[in-house]
């Protein structure tokens, strides 16, 4: 097999240097040149296709990421490498697993410290995304995180540090591999990829933009007020991040039942790092029995971010009811 792997970029961190202070980092086009300088053993076929900051990735520019990802596996890459923000990264590794369509792994990295910090982790993350897309055992694991030494799956991963440079955690799991030279060292062996059943269901890739689905966070004194003021025509959809294991206040059920009555699905996850939403635990107002009964869809081990994604990702499909109960299924904990 061809030791050939394509590299896209998007930008991010990686991709920045700083000023002579050591701080103020900002995108750096010449950074890139300097970094492929530092991977070997595979014929590196780069192509940029931005270079933003992880907060400015739009699902326009995941789209045109599929499209060269796949061409590129088509023509006989390996697999394929995407540069990336961390801010974001697991959002935007999440939804290309929506997508991904190929035996060849898609594997995403990025790092914490710009390209010109002394400290740079760039260089050796890039070096060990390159080493997991031509991996043998990444193959038909779909989107990979590749992250200070570790392997992790898309649907897992999540940013656990804003700091350091083992930025990248993986619940409930942890990560999927430690990355050696020749191939991954696998620390667990992944069940069936839940992203098989929604690309039954997909268009090949996402809309240019999504639906609008926001986030909203219960808490203490926290009765989710805001709804009073927004038309449930406005909203696509609604993701609650609850507390415990998907919990509201009792005085904000008469206002999710408003939405849900008015047909806006309504997906509650936990605010909650692990452990993921129940089903069953409790039955108070509020709890998650309750919300069930109302006709809300608990989102299991996704959290909040994630859950958004995928939410609407189905809705930009039209896809029904029954189909979105379906997928986060999936993830149910």
């Amino acid at each position: 097999m061809s030791r050939r792997v394509a590299l896209l970029s998007l930008g991010g961190t990686i991709f920045m240097s700083q000023d002579a202070s050591g701080g103020n980092a900002r995108p750096d086009d010449g950074a890139g040149e300097r970094l492929l300088a530092t991977v070997g053993g595979a014929r590196i076929d780069a192509r940029p296709l931005a270079n933003v900051s992880s907060s400015d990735v739009r699902p326009h520019h995941l789209a045109a990421v599929l499209e060269r990802a796949r061409a590129a596996v088509d023509e006989g890459a390996t697999g394929v490498v995407l540069t990336h923000g961390t801010d974001t990264l697991e959002e935007t590794a999440f939804l290309l697993e929506r997508y991904w369509d190929r035996e060849a792994p898609l594997v995403v990295t990025g790092a914490m410290r710009p390209a010109s910090d002394l400290g740079a982790d760039g260089p050796a993350n890039l070096r060990d995304a390159v080493r997991t897309a031509m991996a043998p055992s990444a193959r038909g694991l779909g989107v990979l995180v590749a992250f200070d030494g570790h392997a992790h799956l898309a649907d897992q991963v999540t940013k656990a540090s804003s700091r350091s440079v083992a930025a990248f955690a993986s619940a409930p799991s942890g990560p999927l591999a430690i990355i050696e030279p020749d191939d991954l060292r696998l620390l667990h062996r992944p069940l069936p990829r839940a992203a098989l059943l929604d690309q039954q269901r997909l268009p090949a890739s996402p809309p240019d933009r999504f639906p609008a689905v926001p986030v909203l966070s219960a808490g203490l004194d926290e009765d989710l007020a805001l709804l009073d003021h927004v038309p449930p025509e406005q909203l696509a959809g609604l993701v609650i991040a609850g507390v415990g294991m998907g919990h509201v206040s009792p005085t904000a059920m008469p206002r999710l039942r408003r939405l849900l009555d008015a047909g806006i699905p309504v997906v509650v996850a936990s605010r909650t790092w692990s452990g993921g939403t129940s089903t069953h635990h409790y039955a108070y107002p509020g709890s998650e029995v309750d919300l069930l009964d109302a006709g809300a869809v608990m989102a299991g081990l996704l959290p909040p971010a994630k859950a958004r994604l995928l939410l609407q990702t189905l809705l930009s499909a039209d896809s029904s009811a029954a189909q979105l109960r379906e997928s986060f299924e999936a993830y149910a904990s």
